[in-house]
């Protein structure tokens, strides 16, 4: 475990603020105002980091319960009948306050989210499961502010909705919204084992987010927390997953915390979840956004320099100033091409987002027909009217999985093409992969009250017993019928023999068809459920490859522009001296040199932000 302390969080955002404002300083004197408005960006990015931690976990875990003992604050739902409905978000604010955000129905993305402001006690209604408040349908998201310590060091916790457990839809949902995470708490209890469903759910979040830390609860309700934790572990080893395993009980942290026990609270596990929380994973969120920081304003940095010191060739050497001016038109004609709809990059960009768009939709299509067809097989071995209560867990939980599954390939497979893209630039294409977000947690919001419901017509005895009698009845008329026209004596024990025959077979048939139309009713449910599904999630898709492929093409056209405009000042410079008198030649090189020598000092300030560099 991470020594560090948040004493040092402090000096290091400070040192990266002083780099930010010199670079800023240093871009104006030069007269670069492309790049100083990137400066700008990055400065407003810096004011907004944070490490947003996703707590996860199966239905009736823990989750909002240790949030809750977490923050010594009420502020997700926890009661045996409710459960989290929407995604809360907690971060840092001078005083409590709450808020919801509306679902906004902007297909440019260019609208802000609405955000109401509510009471604090209003919160219930909103969060819940069932909700009370009327217009909860149209909440997709909660925030909440509150004036803790833990929250000021960065951290931002957000409660996942525990409608339905990681076997339902809203599983899919919260996996979509994993990439945006920079930790993941996964919340299990010491009541068993981890399960299958869980085990699976870790290797997604772990592919998708590498910091994933596992906490297990109600270690004071069991006796037997230890022999689970054990267990858990050599589940965790055998799969191949360093995963960190927390025991903790967030009633003794409550305890500790209205009896300001330290020992208490160090026996409830809370000491050593927010030692990971504060000192592990919001280090690292912050040592990323810092070299981050540091690579974008090297690179900034780098720009300039090429400039100055291209300008400081010509200044110096006026014979060579001819060969200098057509490497440099050279330059720019390639600058240009990148920011042209016919570059490189471009056709990648657009060839890669249609095949991304095709194989995702092919694999949603191709998830749910399997889906489908083993429903059906299922259906056909069993009655519907008997097994639908056991049925429909299973099918939402086999949906669950396919959704989560489809959204795990389009985000590898985003990244895969957001690495593809970087190659035609000479940047970092791992810089471009943390800075790639696949999605806003409050826009990963569809309607998952869809429901595999089925009004079924369950087996009646009064039809049964009417075909029954229909049959006994018509059985023995047609036999008396018969030995009438052909003058035979048949005894009435015999009638009755066959009228019963034909009443049983005729029940028999009744009963058949009853169960065919029962399973016909059934697998018309599971199309109807399926087919819901993948409309409103391949919609979800459709608008998150949108927004990627949007994302992706600003910042390489930022970068291009960023290119275009250094080679265009290096080649204007270039010609300006060679107009220049030699007076003003040497007036200039002064001016640049002390550009240049300004730049060698701000790259130290930016080393000491980099975290990456010793």
């Amino acid at each position: 475990m991470s020594t560090a302390t948040n004493a040092e969080a402090p000096p290091k955002r400070a040192r990266a603020v002083a780099a930010l404002e010199a670079v800023e300083e240093l871009l104006s004197r030069a007269e670069r105002p492309d790049l100083d408005k990137r400066v700008k960006a990055a400065k407003a990015r810096l004011a907004q980091t944070g490490c947003n931690v996703l707590v996860v976990g199966e239905f009736k875990k823990g989750k909002s319960t240790l949030i809750n003992a977490l923050l010594n604050a009420p502020v997700c739902p926890v009661d045996d009948d409710v459960a989290t409905a929407k995604p809360i978000e907690i971060r840092h604010a001078p005083e409590p306050t709450a808020a919801i955000v509306y679902r906004q129905e902007d297909l440019a993305d260019t609208k802000p989210p609405v955000v109401r402001t509510i009471r604090f006690d209003e919160l219930p209604t909103y969060a819940s499961e069932p909700p009370t408040a009327p217009d909860a349908h149209e909440v997709c998201a909660v925030r909440v502010g509150l004036p803790r310590q833990l929250l000021g060091t960065g951290l931002v916790i957000v409660d996942t909705p525990g409608v339905g457990g990681l076997g339902s839809t809203h599983s899919a949902i919260t996996i979509g919204a994993l990439p945006t995470a920079d930790a993941v708490l996964f919340v299990t209890d010491a009541s068993q084992e981890l399960t299958a469903s869980e085990m699976e759910f870790l290797r997604t979040a772990r592919a998708l987010c590498p910091a994933t830390v596992c906490v297990m609860t109600k270690i004071d309700f069991y006796p037997h927390w230890r022999r689970i934790l054990e267990l858990n572990k050599g589940h965790l080893q055998r799969a191949g997953m360093s995963t960190v395993m927390l025991p903790v009980s967030s009633p003794l942290r409550m305890a500790a915390i209205d009896q300001n026990d330290r020992d208490l609270n160090n026996e409830s596990g809370f000491g050593e979840l927010v030692a990971v929380l504060r000192d592990e994973l919001a280090a690292r969120a912050e040592r990323a956004s810092l070299s981050r920081l540091a690579s974008e304003l090297a690179e900034m940095l780098d720009h300039l320099e090429s400039q100055l010191r291209t300008e400081v060739a010509v200044l110096d050497d006026p014979e060579e100033s001819a060969r200098l001016v057509r490497q440099l038109e050279g330059a720019k004609e390639k600058a240009d091409r990148l920011r042209g709809q016919a570059s490189r990059w471009q056709q990648t960009l657009n060839d890669g987002s249609s095949d991304l768009a095709a194989d995702v939709e092919f694999d949603l299509r191709a998830r749910f027909r399997d889906l489908v067809r083993d429903a059906e097989e299922s259906i056909d071995k069993t009655d519907p009217a008997k097994v639908w209560e056991e049925f429909e867990p299973w099918l939402s939980k086999q949906a669950g999985a396919a959704l989560s599954a489809n959204y795990t390939l389009l985000h590898e497979r985003a990244v895969a093409l957001a690495q593809q893209v970087a190659t035609h630039f000479d940047t970092d294409q791992q810089d471009i992969v943390e800075h790639l977000g696949i999605e806003d947690l409050v826009k990963l919001e569809f309607d998952i009250d869809i429901r595999a419901s089925l009004k079924i017509d369950k087996p009646k005895l009064l039809g049964n017993a009417i075909a029954a009698l229909r049959g006994t009845s018509g059985g023995m008329v047609m036999l008396s019928a018969f030995a009438s026209l052909a003058s035979i004596a048949i005894a009435p024990v015999a009638v009755a023999a066959v009228g019963v025959a034909m009443g049983r077979k005729m029940m028999k048939d009744e009963r058949t068809r009853q169960l065919t139309q029962r399973k016909m009713q059934a697998k018309q449910a599971v199309r109807k459920y399926t087919d819901d599904l993948m409309f409103v999630a391949g919609k979800d898709s459709r608008d998150t490859l949108r927004r990627l492929n949007r994302q992706l093409r600003d910042f390489f056209l930022s970068r291009a522009e960023e290119l275009t405009a250094s080679t265009s000042e290096s080649l204007a410079a270039a010609q300006q001296a060679l107009r220049s008198s030699e007076q003003t030649r040497v007036q200039r090189k002064k001016t640049v040199t002390a550009l240049l020598n300004q730049v060698a000092l701000v790259r130290p300030k930016i080393a000491a932000i980099n975290p990456a560099k010793p």
